[in-house]
């Protein structure tokens, strides 16, 4: 009977050990567990899943003229996520906020573009524009004014820089609907961007404001939509009494493009004031005639909307 009490009680002491043993590698097999990249591949997981086809946003973005209605909801929960698992990607955060704003949800874009309009110091071209589009289109001409001076006076390279290693642009520009020059787009985007900003300044009166950002467009090789640079600065002279050279500014737009109704209706109204009524008819039936075609470039700023490339 002893003997049989002394084998239980050696297996009892063995169980005792062989328990503590696992519990010890249990222990370290923990510590030895890297969370961290667990965890992180579970979130490129769900983040995986949840790409969205980019087909519709880049056609959105590119012929947003059209007045086809969309589903926004793919994007919105993608970028969302996003920045759920990474709350301070600017990336996400400005194409969220491209996506709230045709959601319906203003305000949330603009809190949105605004944290992500400076990285390390550095003024990013896509927000900043995308912000004065926003106040242009409500007419808040000031805050217009502010976003797109930081916008045109923005390195564009640091934003094209930046989207080349972005893992969501890098997901867009894989998209077999994304045919087009990334600079080519930017050098587009920062013309209309000139054109906003005098606009926006012209509407202020600060017509001495136009002059000079007028003259540094023309200046810019870059940019295109030069007429629109000389017919800002013609608005700036015509309205300050500077009739021969707002005129002598019409006529340079005309030399660039010939088919801007208002340039004509300008020049028409410098003919009436110098009483050469002949000319000032011809130069208001041009102006109604190309009116009549509804040609969709003019006016340059009515067509400007927020985009993301």
């Amino acid at each position: 009977m002893s003997k049989i009490s002394n084998q239980v009680s050696a297996i009892h002491w063995l169980i005792s050990r062989v328990a503590v043993i696992y519990a010890i590698l249990f222990v370290f097999c923990l510590l030895c567990v890297d969370f961290k990249t667990v965890d992180m591949r579970i979130k490129l997981k769900h983040l995986n899943g949840a790409i969205p086809d980019f087909s519709n946003m880049i056609n959105s973005a590119k012929y947003q003229n059209q007045g086809q209605a969309m589903d926004w909801s793919p994007y919105k929960n993608y970028f969302e996520l996003i920045l759920r698992y990474m709350p301070d990607d600017f990336i996400a955060k400005q194409l969220l906020g491209f996506v709230d704003y045709h959601t319906g949800q203003e305000q949330e874009a603009i809190e949105l573009l605004k944290s992500s309009a400076v990285v390390n110091g550095q003024e990013l071209f896509w927000p900043n524009y995308n912000l004065g589009v926003l106040y242009y289109k409500k007419n808040m001409w000031p805050q217009a004014a502010e976003y797109l001076l930081k916008t045109v006076a923005s390195n564009p390279q640091v934003m094209v820089f930046l989207m080349q290693n972005s893992f969501i642009y890098k997901q867009i520009f894989a998209n077999p609907y994304f045919r087009y020059s990334l600079n080519d787009e930017i050098k587009d985007a920062q013309s209309r961007a000139y054109i906003l900003l005098l606009s926006s300044l012209y509407h202020m009166g600060q017509y001495d404001k136009v002059a000079v950002i007028s003259d540094l467009g023309i200046a810019n090789q870059n940019l295109s939509y030069k007429d629109a640079f000389y017919y800002y600065a013609g608005l700036a002279f015509f309205d300050t009494g500077q009739i021969s050279k707002a005129f002598l500014l019409f006529q340079k737009s005309l030399t660039v493009e010939k088919n801007n109704p208002d340039v004509y209706y300008y020049m028409a109204s410098i003919y009436q004031k110098e009483g050469q009524l002949e000319q000032a008819r011809d130069f208001l039936r041009v102006s109604y005639a190309l009116h009549q075609k509804n040609d969709p470039r003019f006016p340059y700023e009515a067509k400007i909307n927020p985009r993301f490339f």
